[in-house]
């Protein structure tokens, strides 16, 4: 499964350095996440199968369709932060004109960052404290299950950053 460059031309991401990186992290992240969501299909299928066509329940294909769930998530969100895809209401900006605006989406985009930080900050104390407890079938440790929260916070820090750097610094390299 491979993105056409066609696919992601749309994307409101700008081509500078640092918009090519952010371009280059949306790709992965949708490859990652449209890879694990045909997993996580796939994995249905065996566990209706198995259950109710071969009467021979798997009872770790649930656990391991958690994992898959929160990791596609985490990868989806990513891109979904980086397109500005998520749920925003934007009353405010379109009532903001002219340099307040810009004023306000950098206000807007270091509160995303602080607020990114410390949802990223309360997963891997998660992870920590939840090291020790296991999962039932698999005895997986639940740190598994907070690293899928970690890395979606994470790379949505990293998103806000490269726009955050884009807003700075890239302004003066679209006029040129």
């Amino acid at each position: 499964m491979q993105l056409d460059e066609n696919e992601t031309e749309g994307l409101d991401i700008p081509t500078r350095k640092v918009g090519m990186i952010e371009k280059r992290m949306v790709q992965v992240a949708d490859l990652f996440s449209g890879t694990l969501l045909m997993a996580l299909v796939g994995l249905l299928v065996l566990s209706i199968l198995s259950r109710d066509v071969i009467r021979f329940p798997i009872p770790w294909l649930e656990e391991i369709a958690t994992l898959i769930t929160i990791y596609a998530v985490a990868f989806a969100s990513i891109g979904a932060w980086s397109r500005g895809a998520h749920i925003a209401v934007e009353l405010l900006p379109m009532a903001i004109k002219g340099v307040w605006n810009r004023r306000y989406a950098v206000f807007l985009q270091i509160l995303s960052i602080a607020f990114l930080v410390l949802a990223a900050w309360g997963a891997a104390e998660m992870m920590q404290r939840s090291a020790n407890n296991r999962t039932t079938a698999l005895s997986m440790s639940f740190s598994i299950y907070y690293g899928g929260l970690l890395l979606a916070f994470a790379g949505m820090v990293l998103a806000s950053v490269l726009q955050l750097i884009t807003e700075f610094f890239g302004n003066s390299a679209e006029e040129e």
